[in-house]
């Protein structure tokens, strides 16, 4: 595949297809090893490659990819944290939309399938997963669930979000990179350390090889051997938000559907991801493959835990969970039958980020600087968009030929704000455990966020994509602008973020009562201007959300008639709320 020269955008836009072959049948039940590995390309003995990426995982391959793509001698290592470290496995549209961004500003059509499950290759479809809902369900120690504390939105079916099955995943962006032009060490040895200095690297490997590289990108974990080099202090500090984490593959996950209904206006919880959430913690359970029930079937599990109201109870993480979910009739009865396929795993302090990233030569990104908690598809999201940010700076860098630090202490800062934007999500969301009321109106702020957030991205995208000629053409991508936006949105939507998590820290701080701050949220989604009323999100007892056809062209109406011009810009031609729109 011909190459564009560092630092050049990728010439035409090569590859789009309107979609792939039909999911269903060719679904079955899963084998837990990954597919099978392309032969890679050999990094050639005594060679010093321009980048040398650590972490062959989702967003090792998803870099190395683009930097392949872009021109640069690149090359892939695996570390010893890539298969055994639990990862983001679930989609929302917002994440679709990064990756479709990813895709399309760097000429690596495939990525785009990463939030299309439709796209997808049926081997990775048939281990991993369509969703079709987010689920919240409310549970209280020692009580059933009440029929009227659930929540469910219907993902909108233009992206087909997906459930990831991470050992095939990763595998299959492995083979992309290489496809690309990515090296790879003989025989996929593991790292085992870096020595030298900036502009001349020595990645040591476990079976004795070595590679060269001017510049590192260290993605490995939180072992990372180039966080020693950032600084006397700690390397990690732990997040504001904190929880204790466990997290485990199950088969034999009995279906929630069959003990708690979702109502008339609501679809089975095994279609989509769903999270239990209860005073100080949720559960987030993400099925995979085609047929989630029975025996048979692999469903991922992540436990967050506030550590002061769920003490750990047992040093056996596996024991830590079954003295969790007994407190909960409805979960002891789901899982009185699942067995682990991956042996579970626990962390008493799970959340952590590194308080610098950039050095002379290097970068320490994704999972070596920041390990995020799973919900809300946070982990998954916040990788996809370090990716993309990081790769702009990596080529500019190449066609300069400058890797000073301060060359990357924008991507540093960037990095630390979305840090930080992760941080006041969950620490609000686990405030907002504390009442179903609270809950209720909390999860609407975040899907609005969410939604919107996609609609604002994909605008951006397209205005850049209009303007092929123009050098700063992605200018405007990139730049913090504060509530997880790097790119131009309406400020509504920032502000309403924002008073959100101002009300929970007065309920977290015992100076408001949770119901009081609920009404508050509630009343904001229903006079705000920018939100379509069609969608009902200020309406405490509207807790169904779909999306129809009919639906989607009132709210194109509403917007044509009375929305703000922002909010008009992306709810009209071109934004992922209309149906039949060419992506």
């Amino acid at each position: 595949m011909e190459k564009n020269a560092p630092g050049k955008p990728p010439a035409g836009e090569p590859g789009w297809a309107d979609g792939a072959e039909s999911v269903g049948a060719a679904e079955s039940a899963l084998p837990y090893e990954p597919a099978e590995e392309t032969a890679p390309v050999p990094s050639g003995t005594g060679a010093r490659h321009t980048v040398a990426v650590l972490g062959a995982h989702l967003g090792g391959g998803m870099l190395a990819a683009v930097l392949a793509r872009a021109g640069l001698d690149v090359v892939l290592v695996d570390c010893p944290h890539d298969a055994d470290t639990p990862a983001g496995e679930t989609t929302v549209p917002y994440t679709a939309e990064v990756f479709e961004l990813l895709a399309r500003r760097y000429g690596v059509p495939e990525l785009a399938a990463l939030g299309h499950f439709g796209q997808l290759p049926a081997e990775v479809r048939r281990t991993s997963g369509l969703k079709r809902s987010i689920g919240f369900v409310y549970a209280r120690p020692g009580a059933r669930v009440r029929p009227h504390q659930v929540v469910q939105f219907n993902v909108p079916s233009e992206h087909g979000e997906s459930h990831l099955y991470r050992p095939d995943v990763d595998a299959w962006v492995h083979r992309i990179a290489v496809g690309h032009g990515a090296k790879v060490p003989r025989d996929r040895p593991a790292l085992a350390g870096v020595r030298g200095e900036a502009g001349d690297f020595v990645v040591e490997l476990a079976d004795g090889q070595s590679v060269r590289a001017a510049f590192v990108v260290d993605m490995s974990g939180p072992d990372a051997p180039m966080l020693k080099r950032l600084g006397t202090g700690p390397a990690l500090r732990p997040l504001r938000h904190s929880s204790r984490v466990l997290t485990a593959h199950l088969r034999g996950v009995r279906p929630l559907e069959e003990r708690v209904d979702p109502g008339s206006g609501g679809t089975p919880w095994t279609g989509g991801t769903t999270q239990i959430v209860f005073p100080g913690g949720w559960i987030q359970l993400v099925p995979f493959g085609g047929q989630r029930t029975g025996t048979a079937s692999l469903t991922s599990v992540a436990v967050s835990l506030d550590a002061e109201q769920w003490p750990q109870s047992s040093a056996c993480a596996e024991d830590d969970f079954q003295h969790l979910v007994r407190h909960f009739p409805d979960l002891r009865w789901q899982f009185a039958e699942a067995t682990p396929v991956r042996a579970w795993t626990g962390s008493q302090s799970w959340q952590y980020d590194a308080g610098a990233a950039a050095g002379d030569g290097f970068v320490v990104l994704e999972r070596s600087a920041v390990r995020s908690d799973f919900t809300l598809s946070r982990d998954l999201t916040l990788t996809a968009e370090l990716v993309h940010e990081a790769a702009a700076h990596l080529i500019a860098a190449a066609a300069d030929g400058d890797w000073s630090a301060e060359r990357f202490r924008p991507l540093e800062t960037f990095q630390n704000d979305l840090i930080e934007h992760g941080n006041r999500l969950l620490r609000t969301a686990l405030t907002a455990t504390t009442d179903f009321r609270l809950w209720n109106a909390f999860c609407r702020v975040w899907l609005l966020h969410s939604m919107f957030a996609a609609l604002s991205l994909k605008r951006a995208r397209n205005d850049a994509l209009a303007s092929p000629g123009r050098a700063d053409r992605w200018r405007e991508v990139g730049r913090y602008r504060g509530s997880g936006f790097w790119f131009p949105v309406y400020a509504g939507f920032a502000a309403l973020f924002d008073d959100t998590e101002r009300l929970a820290r007065q309920v977290a701080d015992g100076r408001l009562a949770p119901g009081a701050a609920a009404e508050r949220v509630f009343g904001r989604l229903r006079t705000a201007s920018f939100v379509p009323p069609l969608f009902a999100f200020g309406d405490p007892t509207d807790r169904y959300y779909n999306f129809t056809p009919l639906k989607r062209v009132k709210v194109l109406l509403w917007a044509k008639r009375r929305a703000p011009h922002m909010v008009r810009r992306v709810l009209t031609p071109g934004a992922t709320v209309l149906p039949d729109v060419d992506r």
